[in-house]
């Protein structure tokens, strides 16, 4: 391994293990630091610090919350009593940030005492401490902050020596001229709803619940904190459907619209739909279908156009989902340690996540990917009892990762961190406007969009390796199933809206149920529901239609119409198609589509041809106008064709040619026997002979031919 590798997988080492130190609540006591007089001392709190970011030989002010003593700590009970204000050696790392809140701290810094009866009290248990700051003076009146850096500070409150309360906080000493300028660390921010897209009702509406609107209007109040840009996804359809209830919605609706054109609005698809399940089942076009509208849907609700450039991959994610999403434009996407941490072949703590993952979409095929902070996000999903002082120590973290970048020969924007909470979920609003406060006024922090970030921001490298990560082959569930359904239910409609008069919105409404089936908006038991639902009504349409029993019929020549009556019970007039079939007659006029008037019998005339005679059993069906779906199981009919028209001139003209033939072939037969013997009795030998071999005298012969 590399040393700058080596040093940035030591980071994220050191990273994940302060994670409670930061993230753990403020209590009312806390760890004395090392040299104190005594070992545990009352908390004070910390109303306000200006400025965080101090010049060379200026002025920091801190408004401090006095905790409640017996007897108050005022000067009146604690006449002796001072403000003892004291900084430590400036830290580097954020390890050394851990330590300090922790309590650990090192004495070798400069201290300034106050006595607590010349500290103003702008109210009742407030306390404003103003301590001047100096660099190369050693004076009793100022702190001495000798170089650029973060100092730890602490500010007691002794009484006889005994600590009776303290604060530590930290003040950021910018450089001077002769010092190395600050290199910004690029610092993003993402979040997102989590509230579901639920569909209900008889028009599968998108149901509003109070906890939807409670965390719409949380986004809402997010939003309208600070000017730090931030990445947002929040389902088109909560968007559109709060604008619809009333006027509360509606002014909600104009804050979400407003507060999100300032930011990154990521696109989404309509309704949810997994894309690795989507992919799955071969829907790639669905899904961008779903997309397209759903951007639609956001471009209805806000001004400002929605990326598909970022995704967030908050949830497990396939590899053939992201290849989806790469496809559709994703070029960098969101993730949580928890999720990056479980992924195939994942680096894990060892990742320095101010930099760029890859994810294998394929072989050979990668998409880029941030990993969201592993100390700050638990801090800004929590809920803080001292705003000031979790900015500071929030933004006194990013300010160490970004000394620790630049003590590794690295240059910090090459680098950028992503804040998010654990489940990229929205942060608390207190802790998230006190740490973005920070965040735009800090020297050294670079507040940027997530775009950039992804644009800007290098590679991670692990063992001199580009790192790398798989993603699993498939995720849970399948959308199989339902796709199945889908392809039933829609090829039932199509056979029974054909039924329908033009115009008829049953077939709209039909279409518009099972385009929504394969979201994730409705449960297994709801999708199962409206399937019932929807046969019944294929049914109720086909059902209205009645067909005679079986009958018989006469055939006296060889061409007929038969009637057919077909009855339709329903109010709306219906198209059904009629066919008869028969192997030994002919229908010239094939299949008929009729339209059926409501309530009513209708009487369809069939041309029949007759090619032979006899009883001849025919089927009658009725169909729907599209998809060959029976109406009703085929009913047996019988012809019977008693005569041929036309048979008896036929028969007639038959025998007389015969007997004509006959007389020509006779007449023929005689004038070649004449001729035969007139030509015997010219033979020279005078004889002619019998066919019995006896012989005739010439004469005899000719006596014996008949008369001509």
């Amino acid at each position: 391994m590399s040393r700058p590798a080596l040093v940035r997988a030591t980071r994220a080492v050191i990273a994940a293990a302060v994670v409670l130190a930061v993230a753990s609540p403020t209590g009312a006591e806390a760890p004395r630091p090392s040299g104190s007089p005594t070992a545990l001392a009352i908390r004070i709190g910390l109303i306000s610090q200006t400025p965080f970011d101090l010049a060379a030989d200026g002025t920091v002010t801190m408004v401090l919350d006095l905790p409640t003593l017996t007897p108050p700590l005022d000067a009146a009970n604690y006449a002796d009593a001072a403000i003892v204000v004291t900084a430590y050696r400036p830290v580097v790392t954020r390890l050394e940030v851990a330590d300090v809140q922790q309590g650990t701290l090192v004495r070798g810094g400069d201290s300034v005492e106050l006595p607590l009866a010349s500290v103003p009290s702008p109210a009742a248990g407030q306390l404003t401490v103003t301590v001047p700051t100096e660099t190369t003076a050693r004076t009793a009146e100022a702190l001495q902050l000798p170089q650029a850096g973060l100092y730890p500070v602490l500010v007691e409150v002794i009484d006889g020596g005994e600590v009776l309360a303290e604060l530590t906080t930290f003040v950021h000493r910018l450089p001077t001229e002769d010092e190395p300028t600050l290199v910004p660390l690029p610092v993003a921010i993402a979040m997102t709803t989590t509230s579901p897209v639920v569909l209900g009702g008889d028009a599968l509406d998108v149901q509003i619940d109070d906890a939807t609107v409670a965390e719409l209007t949380h986004l809402a109040d997010l939003l309208e904190v600070g000017d730090h840009p931030v990445a947002v996804r929040v389902p088109p359809a909560l968007l559109l459907a709060v604008a619809d209830l009333g006027s509360e919605g509606e002014a909600l609706a104009a804050r979400l619209a407003a507060g999100l054109a300032r930011n990154e609005l990521l696109s989404s698809p309509r309704l949810p739909l997994d894309p690795s399940l989507a992919a799955a089942a071969d829907q790639d076009a669905l899904y961008t279908q779903w997309l397209r509208d759903g951007e639609d849907d956001l471009a209805q609700a806000v001004a400002n156009p929605s990326r598909r450039t970022m995704v967030f991959a908050d949830q497990p994610l396939s590899e053939d989902g992201a290849a989806l999403l790469r496809d559709l434009g994703a070029r960098l996407m969101v993730t949580t340690p928890e999720v990056f941490d479980a992924l195939p072949l994942s680096t894990g703590i060892f990742t320095d996540l101010s930099q760029l993952v890859q994810l294998q979409v394929a072989p050979g095929v990668t998409v880029d990917a941030a990993v969201t902070e592993r100390v700050l996000g638990p801090v800004l999903a929590r809920a803080t009892n001292s705003p000031a002082l979790t900015g500071i120590m929030a933004v006194t973290h990013l300010l160490a990762y970004r000394q620790e970048i630049v003590d590794a020969d690295d240059d910090p924007r090459r680098h950028g961190v992503t804040l998010g909470t654990p489940d990229l979920s929205l942060p608390n609003t207190t802790t998230y406007a006190a740490i973005t406060t920070m965040l735009s006024g800090t020297e050294g922090i670079e507040p940027t969009t997530l775009d950039v970030l992804g644009v800007r921001t290098d590679h991670a490298i692990l063992n001199s390796n580009e790192v790398v990560v798989g993603l699993p082959t498939s995720v849970g569930g399948d959308l199989t199933q339902r796709l199945d359904l889908v392809t039933s239910l829609s090829l039932q409609a199509l056979s029974a809206g054909s039924m329908l008069p033009p115009g008829d919105p049953r077939a709209t409404q039909w279409s518009q149920t099972i385009a929504v089936l394969p979201t994730s908006a409705l449960t297994d038991d709801q999708v199962q529901q409206l399937a019932t639902d929807l046969r019944a009504q294929y049914a109720e349409v086909r059902d209205a239609i009645e067909v005679p029993d079986g009958f018989s019929f006469t055939l006296t020549g060889r061409s007929t119409t038969v009637p057919i009556k077909l009855r339709n019970t329903s109010d709306d007039p219906l198209t059904v198609r009629v066919r008869m079939s028969s192997s030994k007659l002919l229908f010239p006029d094939g299949d008929q589509t009729v339209l059926l008037p409501p309530q009513s019998f209708t009487e369809v005339r069939v041309r029949i041809e007759a090619r032979t005679r006899g009883s001849i059993p025919v089927t009658l069906q009725v169909f729907t106008p599209i998809g060959d779906s029976e109406l009703a199981p085929p009913v047996p009919l019988v012809a019977n064709v008693n005569a041929l028209s036309g048979l008896g001139n036929l028969i007639t003209g038959a025998l007389l040619l015969v007997v004509l033939t006959w007389w020509v072939r006779h007449v023929r037969q005689n004038r070649r026997k004449r001729a035969a013997a007139i030509a015997a009795t010219r033979h020279p030998g005078g004889r002619v002979v019998r066919t019995d071999d006896t012989e005739l005298s010439p004469d005899a012969a000719t006596s014996t031919l008949p008369p001509s």
